[in-house]
């Protein structure tokens, strides 16, 4: 029987030939390397036959579901210890090695885990997290240790499954990735360190061995439909620890800021976490004992997972129904494109409608001044009928953390955009106050942006998009804006501008509405902004920078969430700058 069973449960075909690869190539030649094919159709098998190792074995499971896949290749596993390696991860040659060794001088624990760097899809390093220990040094962690350090700070600091090994025989593996009685649907790594824990101590071995691929289409992006669960089982970890006495005092209370910062952050993007966000009040107010089972937790969290089941059954039905892999290896459901998707309604689309002047109009000054504004061939959500701009604000507000902690901010909402201002109204601020210089709801305040009627220093967080490019006197208004932001309070103001253009382009009389449409993007414009905006801004007495897509959205696909990837995110303060922009 092999000493080690690498196992490797497969659901994409892009990156498993590398990750096979870099099993084969451990200098530690000792081993088995499984292969389980998570597909419906088996279309992995031929990447695995390509290998012509007989140390490689494929196996075709096809359940679409991570933990069963792990699980099947367990049971088909012979070898005295386990090494897990993603499809889309890899090993460096001596990670075997390193950590066979380490458990042989180590017999009484049941895991062992080194170090990993984050890499790109094209193998280059973009991270390298902080290691525990130096090269060449090990470390015992018991379950106290684990449970302070990792759930008490939600940081799963070991990382993926890819960083370690198992003593086969310590582990069992019915009931590895679950918490207490809970099936897990995303941190089933953190409960199989907390469940061999429990058995045995776990061992820290110092050094980079392994290699954790980022990348858009893996399973634990942000777009994922089960991300969410990502989220929420960390409380119900944090929870469940503090009812068994082993979270407490000012780590308990670490635990719950933790918590409401990951919260604020999604709460806007994924409104189940909303609902548990108004409620981590309870992590502090009530009794320990009574924190596992409140009935106010166990609904919400009983909505969260209907929310995430609901989800991953429709992403799984248009898999299937698109056929889900094609007769092509790479074109499997995950490797494939990202299918369209709406952040304001949470819904996948076929696609985007195109606003209904695309292709009418006369774009060629506003194409040759390089104007950025609405992208009219991907404009209109065919599900709830936002626009390309509703779709990159909810983006901004969400990545930026603006509405964390929204039940203690007071926000202005200028006119508010109809899909955009129910989602905010969710997160129960303070207060809401929204309006426009035509109300058009009962609830909506008129109110004059070039003179408005609160007291200085009212609001923590005012939203003002696409108004500016309307008013007759937008330096004003910008003064009114700043005057009603607190200390510290954040401005959010996009508008379309042209950065080619030196000077903000405007007339000093009234002009027609062929004019405005051809020289500023729409007919009841009365200016476009050019490159001088952020002065203006700055003269109002306001710090902040129009900041690139890629600065606050990273590695969110524009296509994919149909918006307009050159738009920035204008966001200004009267105090410290984001998290982003530091």
């Amino acid at each position: 029987m092999p000493t080690v069973s690498i196992l490797i449960p497969a659901y994409k075909a892009e990156f498993l030939g590398r990750a096979i690869l870099s099993a084969l190539n451990q200098t530690f030649e000792d081993t088995e390397i499984l292969v389980g094919d998570d597909t419906p159709q088996g279309v992995l098998r031929e990447i695995v036959e390509r290998f012509d190792d007989p140390r490689v074995r494929y196996f075709h499971h096809g359940f679409q579901k991570g933990t069963r896949n792990s699980r099947a290749l367990w049971d088909k596993a012979s070898g005295q210890y386990v090494k897990w390696l993603f499809d889309d991860d890899m090993l460096m040659p001596e990670s075997v090695e390193t950590l066979v060794n380490a458990l042989r001088v180590n017999p009484g624990v049941a895991l062992a885990f080194h170090a990993r760097v984050i890499i790109d899809e094209n193998d280059a390093i973009i991270a390298t997290p902080p290691s525990l220990l130096p090269s060449g040094q090990a470390a015992l962690i018991d379950r106290a240790s684990l449970v302070e350090n990792m759930v008490g700070r939600i940081n799963n600091f070991i990382g993926e499954p890819s960083n370690v090994m198992l003593v086969r025989d310590r582990v069992d593996i019915s009931r590895a990735f679950d918490y207490r009685t809970w099936v897990l649907d995303f941190l089933g790594d953190v409960a199989l360190y907390l469940n061999c824990a429990a058995e045995a101590p776990l061992l820290a071995v110092g050094g980079y061995l392994s290699a954790f691929r980022q990348h858009s289409s893996q399973a634990s992006a942000a777009a994922g439909a089960n991300y969410s669960a990502g989220l929420y089982e960390w409380e119900l970890m944090v929870r469940g620890e503090a009812a068994a006495g082993n979270l407490r005092g000012a780590t308990l209370e670490g635990a719950q800021r933790a918590l409401r910062g990951l919260y604020g952050r999604w709460a806007p993007a994924l409104p189940e976490i909303a609902r548990l966000l108004a409620n981590l009040g309870e992590l502090t107010e009530l009794a320990p004992h009574q924190l596992y089972t409140s009935e106010r937790f166990v609904a919400d969290l009983a909505h969260a997972r209907a929310a995430v089941a609901e989800r991953v059954g429709a992403r799984n039905k248009r898999a299937q129904a698109a056929g889900a892999v094609a007769a092509a290896p790479s074109a499997t459901a995950e490797a494939a494109p990202q299918q369209p998707f709406c952040v304001v309604c949470e819904q996948a689309v076929s696609g985007w409608l195109p606003h209904p002047e695309a292709g009418k109009l006369d774009r060629s000054f506003m194409q040759q001044v390089e104007s950025v504004g609405s992208t009219l061939e991907h404009y209109q959500c065919p599900n709830c009928g936002c626009n390309d701009r509703d779709r990159h604000l909810w983006l901004y507000l969400a990545f930026s953390r603006l509405l964390e902690d929204a039940p203690q901010k007071r926000i202005l909402h200028i006119a508010p955009e109809a899909r955009i201002e129910p989602r905010i109204r969710a997160l129960a601020p303070l207060e809401y106050v929204v309006g426009d210089l035509h109300p058009r709801g009962q609830d909506h305040r008129h109110l004059n942006v070039e003179q408005l009627d609160f007291p200085d220093g009212y609001f923590d967080v005012v939203i003002c998009n696409h108004v500016l490019e309307h008013v007759a006197n937008p330096d004003r208004a910008m003064a009114e804006l700043t005057r009603c932001l607190a200390s510290n309070g954040h401005l959010i103001a996009q508008t379309p501008y042209s950065p080619v253009l030196r000077n903000t382009f405007e007339l000093n009389k009234p002009v027609s509405g062929p004019f405005a449409t051809h020289y500023f993007g729409q007919s009841d414009h009365v200016r476009l902004f050019g490159a001088d905006i952020v002065d203006r801004f700055r003269a109002a007495g306001l710090s902040g920078e129009l900041y690139s897509h890629t600065t606050v959205l990273a590695e969110v696909d524009p296509q994919t969430f149909g918006c307009n990837g050159r738009e920035p995110f204008f966001l200004f303060s009267k105090g410290r700058t984001p998290e982003f922009a530091r």
